[in-house]
């Protein structure tokens, strides 16, 4: 066997599998770890956009302040808006204030009676924080009824009125 058939014999055996690669094992660990990295990445988003999409959008303008509402009251409600300017004379129940004030009193009608079941002011500095104001207040009330009626039915617990 000349020294050519040995060198052809080696490069040969290296072409064909030959010894593993001494990085092979690294390598794939290294694959693996950065795999299961971007896994938990991804999850994390997710968590975060589906929290995300979960949470109530602001209600600062007209419509969607009148759909949420509608949501909110399915047996009617009513709003009336006063605007107050520079040097105007306030009630005397008003926040103080630098700006003028926006004065937002909406009604909650009841089911049966038409009667109004909840009557509330709120104050602001806009007319879309006083629309935000109103729907908050309204959502509030919501979930409060929610936890009465979740005590109620467990009779966890006894308000005493």
């Amino acid at each position: 066997m000349s020294a050519e058939d040995v060198t052809a014999l080696v490069l040969a055996s290296g072409v064909q599998g030959g010894s593993p690669h001494p990085l092979a094992a690294h390598d794939t660990l290294l694959v693996v770890v950065l795999i299961v990295a971007l896994a938990v990445a991804c999850g994390l988003m997710f968590a975060f956009l589906r929290r995300r999409s979960r949470r109530a959008r602001p209600a600062g303008d007209e419509w969607s302040a009148l759909a949420v509402m509608g949501e909110l009251c399915p047996h009617g409600w009513q709003a009336q808006m006063t605007l107050y300017g520079w040097g105007a004379p306030v009630p005397a129940d008003a926040p103080p204030a630098r700006a003028p004030l926006v004065e937002l009193e909406w009604t909650q009608y009841e089911e049966e009676s038409g009667q109004i079941a909840i009557a509330r002011r709120v104050w602001a500095q806009s007319i879309g924080e006083a629309l935000q104001a109103m729907v908050e207040d309204r959502r509030t009330d919501v979930t409060l009824e929610q936890i009465e009626q979740d005590a109620a039915e467990h009779e966890d617990v006894h308000w005493d009125d």
